[in-house]
């Protein structure tokens, strides 16, 4: 906990407010001072979490490399000005900037030469350069992210925690999710927010797979069984006890109960926040339960990102209640939301329009049943709208320090459910879910731009940050994974004697290409001069003939090879030599 919290002082800090949390009033006006001074305190960490490629997205980042679905960046010109100085310190900035603007032109030049040599309608080959991708993933405490995008081109992103591909879910929950269920249990309401694109990890990081197993469950199950825990402790410190949940699923304005399968017919966020949908808890095997049945009656449907897509907002939300047994001490009321958010998606990568119609053709029964995949994106969408602008107004209070800028709740179902999270006294983690591949990289920059928009809440970023750090940073990393690469290579490529068979095309025929005049006289002396005659095509016997080549070739390390070329071709472009 301390080291998740920044350390033991800022621990304390933390939690010295929160002593006179379970007073009575009758203790004095000290009790309600500092229940008035803590309630306006509001806290969001920033993690940032990359998935692990899978076999399908692995295909689609080849098909759109192929096919030109990874876009191309042309950097801005400080930025290709500070590379070039690295990778020559001993030029100029001015000096840098003429060279940087001579080689752009050479490049233009270039590609109208290209262009005019081929016919119209030909593909012309573009320059090497960036491509749209993740540079580099700096994992740990204060970890940092580094993108090239257009519109942004080398872009640095730093975070409370980044987790990388082959981070276990118990470290993910030791830092995302322990902290809330203490303030859970102190009294704080709490909210833990999965953001980011389809198919990026979301569902797996909260629930965890299918078929999870002790190691593998998510965040969800995790936070479930250390909240049962505490029932038994509060109770042995005599408090009155009671854990409650509510599972709800929210498409657009509709909310759904998935405890009981059945669509709320007013769907106001007040009944959620009152409880209406509760269910007590009292061990983990009914926590189990209750997230089966829900499991069960989820928006879920396959996509070309995701095979099985969350198509609405998840919200699963543990409410405590507890006072202490034979004194006249309020009831103190928290809870906790763990926010499964749908994904962001463009409709021509998830192609949740294929199967759409047009009005006309078929019945109107047929036409909004082929749109549905549409509206549920429509419906994700503008939830995911309605929490950006709220954070962004949140931001907008801390930067002019004044609370006289509305922040708009009321604009979806899913943030007026969430208000009592992201205002007053409450604690928010926010987990941003990227994929790792470059086919995605647009799409996880905005992910990332809104996990550092939520940071800056609380942590003002600094103006103008330099990226040559984070360059150098990546640049660290990627020698480091070379000579690893190299060292496995070492230890695996060994000389092999194999045989290969070598096709020669030849012309058989070996008469009639020469004559011997046997009453020429040779220049040496003697008789039996040799005319070579000029080749006659129509006497030509072509044919192809096999040969057994035996030679040594370096063998067993093919696949570190290509790893190390990608890995050099990444550092030429990051020193802008590609």
């Amino acid at each position: 906990l301390a080291d998740a919290s920044g350390g033991w002082r800022s621990l304390f800090e933390d939690l010295w407010p929160l002593r006179n949390q379970f007073a009575s009033e009758t203790q004095g006006a000290a009790a309600a001072e500092v229940r008035s001074g803590v309630s306006s305190k509001f806290r969001v960490a920033t993690f940032c979490r990359f998935r692990t490629a899978c076999a399908r997205t692995a295909a689609a980042a080849a098909t759109a490399a192929r096919g030109g679905g990874v876009t191309g960046v042309v950097l801005p010109l400080h930025q290709r000005v500070a590379l070039l100085r690295r990778s020559h310190p001993e030029l100029l900035h001015k000096e840098a900037v003429a060279q940087v603007i001579a080689t752009q032109r050479a490049q233009k030049q270039q590609q109208q030469q290209h262009a005019e040599e081929h016919a119209e309608g030909e593909p012309t080959t573009q320059p090497a350069g960036l491509q749209s991708s993740i540079v580099s993933v700096q994992s740990g405490a204060k970890g940092s992210v580094l993108a090239v995008s257009p519109g942004c081109g080398l872009r640095g992103f730093e975070f409370g925690h980044v987790f990388d591909e082959s981070t276990a879910q118990s470290n993910v929950y030791e830092q995302c999710g322990l902290r809330l269920v203490m303030d859970l249990a102190n009294g704080v309401n709490g909210a833990l927010i999965l953001y980011g694109q389809t198919g990026a990890g979301k569902t797996h990081t909260m629930f965890g797979p299918p078929r999870h197993t002790q190691e593998t469950r998510g965040l969800a199950p995790r936070v479930a069984e250390a909240a049962v825990d505490l029932l038994a402790e509060r109770r042995r410190l005599g408090l009155n006890v009671r854990l409650k949940l509510s599972y709800v699923e929210l498409f657009g304005n509709e909310v759904t109960d998935l405890l009981e399968g059945q669509r709320v017919a007013h769907p106001e966020a007040s009944r959620v926040l009152k409880g209406e949908f509760e269910l007590d808890i009292e061990t983990v095997e009914d926590v189990d339960s209750a997230l089966a049945r829900g499991e069960e009656r989820k928006r879920c449907a396959e996509t070309a990102m995701n095979d099985r897509s969350t198509r609405a907002h998840t919200l699963l939300v543990f409410r405590l209640e507890q006072s202490v047994l034979g004194t006249d001490a309020l009831t103190v009321s928290s809870s906790l939301f763990l926010a499964d958010l749908g994904g962001s998606e463009r409709v021509t990568k998830s192609r949740a329009n294929e199967e759409a119609k047009s009005a006309g053709y078929g019945s109107w029964s047929e036409y909004y049943e082929s749109r549905r995949r549409l509206s549920e994106t429509n419906n994700i969408n503008q939830g995911l709208l309605a929490l950006k602008r709220c954070i962004q107004a949140l931001d907008e209070r801390q930067k002019k320090g004044t609370k006289s800028i509305p922040v708009p709740y009321r604009d979806s179902r899913l943030t007026e459910v969430l208000e009592p999270a992201l205002g007053g006294l409450a604690r928010t983690s926010i987990v941003v879910c990227c994929s790792p591949e470059a086919v995605h990289a647009e799409e996880t920059v905005q992910t990332l731009r809104f996990g550092e928009m939520c940071s800056c809440i609380e942590h003002v970023r600094a103006a103008n940050a330099d990226t040559s750090s984070g360059v150098a940073q990546a640049l660290r990393q990627l020698d480091e994974q070379v000579q690893e690469v190299e060292g496995r290579i070492r230890e695996k490529e060994r000389w092999e004697l194999r045989q290969s068979v070598r096709t020669d095309v030849v012309d058989a025929n070996d008469e009639s290409t020469s004559r011997v005049n046997v009453t020429e006289e040779m220049e040496l002396g003697g008789l039996g001069a040799v005319e070579i005659l000029p080749d006659d095509a129509t006497l030509a016997q072509i044919t192809e003939v096999q040969h057994a080549v035996w030679g040594q070739v370096l063998v067993g390390a093919e696949e570190e090879h290509a790893e190390l070329e990608a890995l050099l071709d990444r550092r030429r472009q990051l020193l802008g030599e590609a």
